[in-house]
């Protein structure tokens, strides 16, 4: 969940075009009244996943960013504004509403941080990866009511940079902290657990720069990827919460290893209700049977950052990066078992 300031080249539009011409590009189409060559990408055939030959629809561009998605129970999204830190409603007929809108600036030092990413409770209770009031950790933020920070250190120790989270069924939160860049070599690179009640557990320090996360559908199974690594990590999940027999899931095509360094561009992740892994790369959005195995890769019109099932028959998979935020029809569905 790194904003474009963090890896610039990572994000240039012609090489996201050149990505997708081999992926499945039409001839230009108009979204929103604006017709671009590079907005023109049609599914690939992945068997249970997509059908071939639908256009990616443009629902929202031009913000200032976008990031964070979450289902909601209508078969709408919630997603985040992280820069002017604000949370949207998509509705099921793709009606947009400000649903939260913080007015000014909490922490200027640390603005890419805001709201990266969202996740709900079994009662619609709204969590955010959050930087507010010089606090950083985990918070509820909706409803509004029930604002607080849930955990925003670990022993005495402030969390570095929060990134992504999932909700347990029971309440738990995971979520994973690749630190904060100014803080060195001393930065956290772990991922947490939060208890219901409120007592915060080291999971992992068993990745070098933790980002996207998501768990299995019977949650024992935890999926995370590093941002310094080419595979998808599959941890147990113990009965104390912390995440055992690190394993390596997944091999990705997304990465790439140039003089300045290793790139993969990894973010969010989600599942579907047969238990398919989809994870973002610089490829789109790579997909894996519940073995690991490879089955194809989404093309994507801009650089995808997370992404979330929804829709009101849940077979709508929406997208979210660098100010855009674009849907995409799916065979598969949306996991009913969760939010996220």
């Amino acid at each position: 969940m790194r904003n474009a300031a963090d890896h610039p080249d990572q994000f240039r539009p012609r090489t996201i075009f050149r990505l997708a011409l081999g992926l499945g590009v039409a001839s230009t189409l108009v979204f929103g009244g604006i017709a671009r060559a590079e907005d023109t990408v049609l599914t690939t055939a992945i068997p249970g996943v997509t059908a071939p030959g639908i256009p990616i629809v443009f629902l929202k561009r031009n913000m200032t960013s976008s990031e964070g998605p979450v289902a909601a129970p209508d078969g709408g999204i919630y997603f985040t504004e992280p820069t002017v830190n604000k949370i949207y409603k998509v509705a099921p007929d793709d009606t947009i509403t400000t649903v939260f809108d913080a007015h000014k600036i909490d922490d200027p030092k640390g603005e890419r941080w805001r709201m990266p990413s969202l996740a709900m409770d079994a009662k619609g209770v709204i969590y955010a990866c959050r930087r507010a009031g010089g606090k950083i950790g985990v918070a509820i933020v909706l409803p509004e009511d029930k604002a607080r920070f849930v955990a925003d250190n670990y022993k005495g120790v402030p969390f570095g940079a929060p990134n992504d989270l999932s909700v347990a069924r029971d309440g738990g939160i995971y979520f994973t902290d690749p630190g904060d860049p100014g803080q060195g070599a001393a930065r956290p690179h772990n991922i947490y657990y939060i208890k219901p009640t409120g007592e915060v557990v080291d999971a992992t320090d068993q990745l070098q720069s933790p980002n996207g996360l998501v768990l299995s559908r019977d949650e024992k199974t935890l999926y995370a990827v590093d941002s310094k690594s080419e595979y998808v990590y599959a941890f147990e999940v113990a009965a104390d919460h912390t995440l055992k027999n690190r394993r390596h899931f997944a091999h990705l095509k997304g990465f790439e290893t140039t003089a300045k360094g290793f790139n993969n561009g990894i973010d969010g992740m989600a599942i579907d209700n047969d238990g398919r892994v989809y994870v973002i790369t610089l490829a789109g959005l790579e997909v894996f049977t519940p073995k690991g195995e490879a089955l194809g890769i989404i093309p994507v019109p801009v650089k995808a950052q997370n992404l979330v099932f929804g829709g009101k028959d849940g077979h709508t998979l929406y997208v979210v990066g660098h100010g855009n935020l674009y849907k995409i029809p799916t065979l598969s569905q949306k996991f009913t078992g969760r939010a996220k």
